[in-house]
């Protein structure tokens, strides 16, 4: 997200504004310029362009994306819910850029498996000893692991 771009209800989506949303209304629809194959459960790392490059939020996917012809730029449209546990969390210990494998998440698809245990960390996602997958979770279809 780029706060100075991005805006819901006419407000700059900036981490505070996001981790608020998360604690209040943590369900979101997010517009998509293409086609993403989610699943219910995937995780979406919120990336933030500015001030500070960092990754300081989470939401799950709770829907498959849907198309929506009319809007032209972002025609494919999510449902997600914000975790607010984690987005608290990633507020509190933001993930920078500069400590990512990856130096340009804005249009990835998949977080890069070196990447997935700090991010997990720093959202408090913590495994269990021996444990595969983020707690409780359970591997779905093409690999992808569900809460």
């Amino acid at each position: 997200m780029n706060p100075t771009l991005a805006s819901a209800g006419g407000e700059p989506e900036t981490k505070e504004y996001v981790r608020e949303l998360a604690a209040t209304r943590p369900e979101m629809v997010l517009c998509l310029a293409a086609r993403r194959y989610l699943e219910p459960g995937d995780r979406i790392w919120i990336y933030f362009a500015t001030p500070v490059k960092e990754i300081a939020a989470l939401t799950v996917v709770a829907a498959v994306p849907k198309e929506e012809p009319g809007d032209a730029r972002y025609p494919w449209k999510v449902s997600t819910v914000l975790n607010a546990k984690a987005t608290g969390a990633l507020y509190d210990r933001p993930v920078p850029l500069a400590a990512l494998a990856n130096q340009h998440p804005q249009g990835v698809i998949r977080a890069k498996p070196a990447d997935v245990p700090l991010l997990e960390a720093h959202a408090e996602l913590l495994r269990e000893p021996g444990q595969r997958g983020p707690a409780g979770a359970e591997r779905g279809r093409h690999g992808r692991l569900s809460p």
